[in-house]
């Protein structure tokens, strides 16, 4: 008994500084959304938000020891959902090919890849054949020929014959995924051209 009413006094104590464990609980849920290696259905969301609206409601009546433990499952599963809406909200089309053809776009970021090639990120895309709703937000294009006759900018609209495939995958267990900071980039598809890349209309 008195052990337990030192650990009561020692967590009573703790109360007023428990505001530092929201980002910590937030985090909590947003790495098991991530954790996943499924995409929750409709039904498994809508479990989740009826369960924390009601610890939400049952920590309203709940002691002083058990209040804190239940707004935290609360903020774990709210950190949850941020994270499926945020995946949500960014969803784009993704190339679901391997493609060769003309490519045209809007310039809207200018890189440099491994191998220290130009690399133009593309929005307002246009593929031969394929039709505005599959065609991917954004791409982004390696630059592997002489391009003397274009010197990119942000706003420029270029076109081009160029490969392109969708991101993909880690490439060992655990390592690093492209494809997922893609979908969050709105990045659809991604690749390289050998030709000339030719201006369509200036920035």
């Amino acid at each position: 008994m008195q052990h337990l009413a030192a650990l009561h006094g020692a967590w009573m104590a703790q109360r007023g500084h428990l505001i530092g464990w929201v980002p910590v609980c937030l985090a909590v849920g947003i790495g098991a959304y991530f954790g996943l290696r499924f995409e929750p259905s409709s039904a498994m969301y809508l479990a989740i938000g009826l369960v924390a609206l009601a610890f939400a409601i049952a920590a309203r009546h709940a002691g002083a020891v058990l209040q804190p433990w239940i707004l935290g499952a609360v903020i774990v599963a709210l950190g949850f959902g941020l994270a499926a809406f945020r995946a949500q909200e960014v969803a784009a089309p993704i190339l679901g090919f391997r493609y060769y053809g003309p490519i045209e776009g809007r310039i809207v970021h200018i890189d440099r890849s491994s191998s220290n090639a130009v690399r133009l990120t593309l929005d307002q895309v246009r593929l031969d054949r394929m039709s505005p709703g599959r065609t991917p937000a954004h791409v982004r294009v390696s630059l592997h020929a002489e391009q003397r006759w274009m010197r990119p900018e942000p706003g420029l609209r270029v076109m081009m014959t160029g490969h392109l495939s969708p991101p993909s995958g880690p490439a060992e267990p655990g390592g690093f995924d492209f494809r997922r900071m893609a979908w969050f980039q709105r990045l659809g598809a991604v690749g390289y051209t050998r030709t000339p890349v030719l201006v369509a209309a200036p920035a």
